[in-house]
């Protein structure tokens, strides 16, 4: 269900990492942000935030903010009233904005599949279907240890109450 806005293969990355959702989700809460602030919010490292920005920049989901002067109306966690840009500073576009409302469980079930998301009703069974293990795992529905995690509980959740699931 590609939009005008982005593709699936967008909104697929994405979905595939819990961490480049935080930081796009942490600029739509800051508006204006660098990438070490949201480091501090996140708790992500630094390195990794700097490429997810980037990443996100290039995906069209953030825009490089362009003034010299960051004032505390534009810029929702700054401290102080206004600042002089000292590091490359991101905003969060529409595009970036419309990509959030699309992450629900519709979505997730969409593009990684129901009969996926129910294999999480037979964690025994799943050690022999390593491929199923790697996709769940992939969308952080497994932690490492093989356990299910929050979203993978949620997902399980919303997919057996409208049915798309059976255990």
């Amino acid at each position: 269900m590609a939009n005008e806005y982005f593709t699936d293969e967008v909104l697929l990355e994405v979905l595939k990492s819990p961490e480049m959702l935080r930081v796009l989700r942490h600029m739509h809460l800051a508006k204006v942000d660098y990438a070490k602030n949201t480091s501090r919010y996140t708790e992500i490292p630094l390195m990794r935030v700097t490429d997810y920005m980037k990443r996100l920049h290039s995906m069209k989901l953030l825009d490089i903010y362009e003034n010299t002067s960051i004032k505390r109306t534009s810029a929702k966690l700054k401290k102080s009233a206004e600042v002089h840009k000292h590091h490359t500073y991101y905003q969060i576009t529409r595009n970036g904005d419309i990509l959030l409302k699309e992450v629900t469980p519709e979505n997730y079930f969409r593009l990684i599949g129901p009969e996926v998301i129910g294999s999480l009703c037979h964690m025994e069974a799943i050690s022999d279907f390593p491929d199923m293990k790697e996709k769940l795992m992939e969308f952080n529905l497994l932690d490492q240890d093989s356990k299910i995690t929050e979203l993978g509980n949620e997902l399980l959740k919303y997919g057996k109450s409208k049915q798309k699931v059976r255990c």
